[in-house]
Protein backbone atom coordinates (compact mmCIF):
# COMPACT_ATOMS: atom_id res chain seq x y z
CA UNK A 1 0.00 0.00 0.00
CA UNK A 2 1.41 3.76 -0.68
CA UNK A 3 0.38 6.43 1.46
CA UNK A 4 -0.65 10.14 -0.19
CA UNK A 5 -0.86 12.10 3.23
CA UNK A 6 -1.91 14.81 0.77
CA UNK A 7 -5.15 13.68 -0.28
CA UNK A 8 -7.98 16.00 -0.69
CA UNK A 9 -11.12 13.63 0.36
CA UNK A 10 -12.66 15.73 -2.58
CA UNK A 11 -10.91 14.42 -5.10
CA UNK A 12 -12.32 10.83 -4.21
CA UNK A 13 -15.65 8.64 -4.39
CA UNK A 14 -16.83 6.24 -2.29
CA UNK A 15 -17.17 3.43 -4.55
CA UNK A 16 -16.80 -0.29 -2.39
CA UNK A 17 -16.76 -1.42 1.47
CA UNK A 18 -15.11 -4.62 2.33
CA UNK A 19 -17.39 -6.81 4.37
CA UNK A 20 -16.74 -9.92 6.06
CA UNK A 21 -13.66 -12.58 5.55
CA UNK A 22 -14.47 -15.69 3.62
CA UNK A 23 -12.26 -18.64 3.93
CA UNK A 24 -8.22 -18.93 5.91
CA UNK A 25 -6.56 -17.55 2.78
CA UNK A 26 -7.38 -13.70 3.28
CA UNK A 27 -10.48 -13.58 1.20
CA UNK A 28 -13.38 -11.26 1.97
CA UNK A 29 -17.07 -10.20 0.34
CA UNK A 30 -17.06 -6.56 -1.33
CA UNK A 31 -20.30 -4.51 -1.05
CA UNK A 32 -19.91 -2.61 -4.46
CA UNK A 33 -21.90 0.82 -4.39
CA UNK A 34 -21.86 1.25 -7.85
CA UNK A 35 -25.07 0.82 -10.01
CA UNK A 36 -23.92 -2.81 -11.25
CA UNK A 37 -21.67 -4.53 -8.84
CA UNK A 38 -19.27 -5.33 -12.23
CA UNK A 39 -18.83 -2.24 -12.65
CA UNK A 40 -15.70 -2.64 -10.25
CA UNK A 41 -13.74 -4.33 -12.48
CA UNK A 42 -13.49 -1.40 -14.52
CA UNK A 43 -11.36 0.60 -12.21
CA UNK A 44 -7.63 0.66 -12.23
CA UNK A 45 -6.82 2.37 -8.73
CA UNK A 46 -8.89 2.07 -5.27
CA UNK A 47 -8.22 3.34 -2.14
CA UNK A 48 -8.81 3.57 1.85
CA UNK A 49 -8.66 5.95 4.31
CA UNK A 50 -6.19 5.27 7.11
CA UNK A 51 -5.63 7.55 9.80
CA UNK A 52 -6.94 10.58 7.78
CA UNK A 53 -4.44 9.66 4.91
CA UNK A 54 -5.47 8.03 1.56
CA UNK A 55 -3.96 4.77 1.06
CA UNK A 56 -3.80 2.95 -2.36
CA UNK A 57 -5.30 -0.90 -1.54
CA UNK A 58 -3.85 -3.64 -4.55
CA UNK A 59 -5.99 -6.10 -5.11
CA UNK A 60 -4.61 -9.55 -6.08
CA UNK A 61 -8.20 -10.03 -8.11
CA UNK A 62 -11.93 -9.59 -7.53
CA UNK A 63 -14.39 -11.74 -8.78
CA UNK A 64 -18.10 -12.36 -9.10
CA UNK A 65 -19.62 -15.42 -7.16
CA UNK A 66 -23.17 -16.12 -6.90
CA UNK A 67 -24.24 -12.65 -6.99
CA UNK A 68 -21.70 -11.43 -4.31
CA UNK A 69 -17.90 -9.89 -5.53
CA UNK A 70 -15.14 -12.02 -3.74
CA UNK A 71 -12.02 -10.02 -3.78
CA UNK A 72 -8.44 -10.55 -1.86
CA UNK A 73 -5.79 -8.32 -1.15
CA UNK A 74 -1.81 -8.37 -2.40
CA UNK A 75 -0.80 -7.47 1.07
CA UNK A 76 -3.03 -9.90 3.39
CA UNK A 77 -2.65 -13.60 3.04
CA UNK A 78 -4.49 -14.86 6.32
CA UNK A 79 -8.02 -14.22 7.79
CA UNK A 80 -6.26 -12.79 10.92
CA UNK A 81 -4.29 -9.97 9.08
CA UNK A 82 -8.02 -9.01 6.97
CA UNK A 83 -9.40 -9.30 9.90
CA UNK A 84 -7.16 -6.60 11.67
CA UNK A 85 -7.18 -4.58 8.22
CA UNK A 86 -11.26 -4.18 9.44
CA UNK A 87 -14.34 -3.33 7.13
CA UNK A 88 -12.61 -0.09 5.42
CA UNK A 89 -14.52 1.97 2.57
CA UNK A 90 -12.99 1.64 -0.67
CA UNK A 91 -12.50 4.68 -2.77
CA UNK A 92 -11.96 5.71 -6.49
CA UNK A 93 -10.56 8.85 -8.06
CA UNK A 94 -13.56 11.24 -9.19
CA UNK A 95 -11.48 11.65 -12.18
CA UNK A 96 -11.41 8.14 -13.47
CA UNK A 97 -15.34 8.14 -13.70
CA UNK A 98 -16.49 7.54 -17.12
CA UNK A 99 -18.24 10.92 -18.65
CA UNK A 100 -21.83 10.72 -19.03
CA UNK A 101 -24.54 11.48 -21.24
CA UNK A 102 -26.11 14.81 -21.68
CA UNK A 103 -29.08 15.58 -19.05
CA UNK A 104 -27.20 12.87 -16.71
CA UNK A 105 -25.35 13.67 -13.32
CA UNK A 106 -23.60 11.39 -11.36
CA UNK A 107 -25.53 11.13 -6.98
CA UNK A 108 -22.34 13.36 -5.96
CA UNK A 109 -23.03 15.73 -8.82
CA UNK A 110 -26.83 16.75 -7.45
CA UNK A 111 -25.90 17.97 -4.07
CA UNK A 112 -26.39 21.82 -4.14
CA UNK A 113 -28.70 22.22 -7.28
CA UNK A 114 -31.41 24.50 -7.39
CA UNK A 115 -34.58 22.42 -7.79
CA UNK A 116 -37.31 24.07 -9.56
CA UNK A 117 -40.67 22.87 -10.71
CA UNK A 118 -42.44 23.56 -13.59
CA UNK A 119 -44.57 26.37 -12.15
CA UNK A 120 -40.65 28.41 -11.86
CA UNK A 121 -40.91 27.68 -8.35
CA UNK A 122 -37.81 27.86 -6.54
CA UNK A 123 -38.51 24.15 -4.68
CA UNK A 124 -35.16 24.44 -2.47
CA UNK A 125 -31.60 22.54 -2.93
CA UNK A 126 -30.87 18.83 -3.20
CA UNK A 127 -29.08 18.16 0.22
CA UNK A 128 -28.99 13.96 -0.57
CA UNK A 129 -29.63 11.51 -2.53
CA UNK A 130 -30.68 8.36 -1.16
CA UNK A 131 -32.16 4.89 -2.10
CA UNK A 132 -34.77 3.16 -0.08
CA UNK A 133 -35.52 0.13 -2.44
CA UNK A 134 -37.58 1.58 -5.00
CA UNK A 135 -35.76 4.16 -6.78
CA UNK A 136 -33.53 7.04 -6.00
CA UNK A 137 -34.99 10.30 -3.60
CA UNK A 138 -33.34 13.70 -3.94
CA UNK A 139 -34.03 15.10 -0.40
CA UNK A 140 -34.51 18.60 -1.01
CA UNK A 141 -33.80 21.38 1.92
CA UNK A 142 -36.61 24.36 1.47
CA UNK A 143 -35.56 28.13 1.16
CA UNK A 144 -38.40 28.61 3.73
CA UNK A 145 -36.83 27.23 6.86
CA UNK A 146 -40.67 26.26 8.57
CA UNK A 147 -41.45 23.76 5.77
CA UNK A 148 -39.69 20.48 6.17
CA UNK A 149 -37.56 18.77 3.43
CA UNK A 150 -38.96 18.09 0.54
CA UNK A 151 -38.31 14.05 -0.60
CA UNK A 152 -38.87 13.73 -4.70
CA UNK A 153 -38.45 10.58 -6.33
CA UNK A 154 -35.99 10.61 -8.96
CA UNK A 155 -38.03 9.02 -11.76
CA UNK A 156 -36.52 10.46 -15.44
CA UNK A 157 -39.33 12.02 -17.70
CA UNK A 158 -42.17 11.80 -15.50
CA UNK A 159 -40.70 13.53 -12.00
CA UNK A 160 -37.27 14.60 -13.23
CA UNK A 161 -38.07 16.51 -16.55
CA UNK A 162 -34.13 17.49 -16.36
CA UNK A 163 -30.86 17.91 -14.91
CA UNK A 164 -29.07 20.81 -16.49
CA UNK A 165 -25.00 20.58 -15.04
CA UNK A 166 -23.93 23.72 -16.76
CA UNK A 167 -26.97 25.69 -14.74
CA UNK A 168 -26.79 23.77 -11.54
CA UNK A 169 -30.29 22.77 -11.34
CA UNK A 170 -32.82 19.95 -11.80
CA UNK A 171 -36.06 20.61 -13.68
CA UNK A 172 -39.23 18.96 -11.37
CA UNK A 173 -43.13 18.14 -12.30
CA UNK A 174 -43.58 18.25 -8.01
CA UNK A 175 -45.17 21.19 -6.04
CA UNK A 176 -43.89 21.95 -2.43
CA UNK A 177 -46.80 20.36 -0.97
CA UNK A 178 -47.06 17.12 -2.27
Amino acid sequence: MRKNNTADLSLFILIAKIGKTRGLKGEFFLRSFAQTPATLFSFKKFFALSSSAMEEVHFEYMKESNANIIAKLKTFDDVDEISEFGQKDIYILKSELPELETNEAYWFELVGMDVINLEGQHLGRVDEVNNYGANDILVVKPMKKQIKNILIPFIKNRVIISVEKSKNSILVDWQEDY
